[in-house]
């Protein structure tokens, strides 16, 4: 009697066991209840960082496209016009005995004398001219050793002396080719130091914007380099750049622009303004070229435009003021409290998704922005028309977090 009792215990363990894992199975078959699906969505995006996802039920906004043309505000300066530097060099090696440019700025007419040069390569050749003289007064050598010399920077007046003399000169007079003033550089650009002051794109551009790019540099105490002012009694080589003659009757405006209006001037954009020589008397013209510039860490805009200075009335290095009108375009703006401003960065939270309980899924997304106008900021890239975000993007973020992108 034990013994059946025993075997009629065993038969039912095994057939509950066995109804058990029917129902397990059937369950796995079918999947799990919907309420613990939506129970485990909502966990996962609970347990999500705050740097990455968040549910928030605050106002979204959609980008409104809009047509702007804002004016832009720049400050700048006066430079020499590149294009219009002549640059005035050594022909022959030798020594400075007599300088006649004694200061930079100095104007100088087509004709003037520059230096007296002392040059063994120029004693030579003066004596093949006379020698080619002695022997063959009328044949070809003559010519050919007045070309020679010509090609060094000697006149035809100073030829027609030598020959006449009969003697070679220890010295020699170089002449000026152009009109002009002096200038130890080919520009004035400002100095890496005024151009990161440029950048701070409120105030008026003094300081660093006045200086000069000149670079003094020497190879040795005795020799006047392409860069500094050369001096009587130094040694030139052949080649060597001495200085440069512009006539300033065209000028650069050179107007440094903050970098958040990258995306809106072009070329082509009408500028109006002012020199504080002449404040009183506005100037129009348009931009003519556009530079990127990072100088000491900070990132802005150089634009620049071709000014007429027939009667000299610009002066280089004096300070301008400046309204840049871009053209009208379409844009996408966002009310400003929309962004997340991260140090070098911006982002909004953009929608995602949304929980059945109608609570916004929000995702962080990196944007790229223009400038700001009446409490709206243009977004260059980063979102579409579409798109919708958080109306206070502030109010999403847990002070201890810190957004990274992935």
């Amino acid at each position: 009697m034990g013994r059946i009792t025993l075997y009629i215990m065993i038969g039912l363990s095994v057939l509950f066991y066995g109804c058990k894992n029917e129902s397990h199975d059937e369950h796995s078959k079918h999947g799990s209840h919907p309420e613990d699906e939506t129970i485990q969505k909502a966990l996962s995006i609970s347990a999500e960082p705050t740097n990455r996802k968040i549910i928030s039920s605050q106002a979204l906004v959609k980008p409104v496209r809009q047509l702007q043309s804002s004016p832009v505000e720049a400050y700048g300066f006066i430079t020499l016009d590149e294009r219009r530097s002549n640059q005035v060099s050594a022909r022959v090696g030798g020594r400075i005995e007599r300088l006649y440019v004694k200061y930079e700025n100095q104007f100088l007419r087509k004709g003037d004398r520059i230096l007296d040069l002392y040059s063994p390569d120029l004693n030579t050749y003066q004596e093949e001219l006379l020698y080619a003289h002695k022997v063959d007064p009328d044949g070809e050598l003559p010519k050919h050793a007045a070309h020679k010399l010509k090609l060094l920077g000697i006149t035809d007046a100073q030829i027609k002396q030598i020959v006449e003399s009969g003697k070679a000169s220890l010295t020699l007079s170089i002449y000026s080719a152009y009109d002009g003033y002096i200038f130890y550089s080919p520009s004035t650009q400002m100095s890496p130091t005024g151009a990161a002051m440029a950048s701070s794109g409120g105030n008026k551009m003094g300081g660093g914007m006045g200086a000069t790019s000149q670079q003094r540099q020497s190879n040795s105490p005795s020799t006047s380099t392409a860069s500094g002012p050369v001096r009587e009694g130094a040694y030139v080589s052949a080649g060597q750049t001495l200085f440069w003659i512009n006539d300033l009757r065209e000028v650069w405006g050179i107007l440094s622009v903050d970098n958040l209006h990258q995306y809106e001037i072009a070329l082509n954009d009408s500028v109006t303004m002012e020199s504080e020589l002449a404040p009183d008397k506005p100037i129009k013209t348009i931009v003519r070229y556009i530079e990127p510039q990072y100088v000491t860490g900070q990132k802005f805009i150089q634009v620049r435009v071709y000014l007429s200075n027939a009667n000299g009335s610009l002066h280089i290095n004096s300070l301008l003021e400046a309204t840049i009108h871009p053209k009208t375009r379409e844009s996408l703006t966002l009310p400003a409290t929309s962004i997340l401003y991260l140090g070098g960065r911006q982002a909004v939270w953009k929608k995602v998704g949304q929980t059945e309980e109608g609570t916004h899924i929000l995702e962080i997304q990196f944007v790229r922005l223009g400038p700001v106008s009446q409490g709206r900021v243009t977004v260059v890239s980063g979102l579409e028309a579409d798109d919708e975000v958080a109306l206070d993007a502030g109010y999403l973020m847990d002070r201890e977090s810190l957004v990274k992108p992935e």
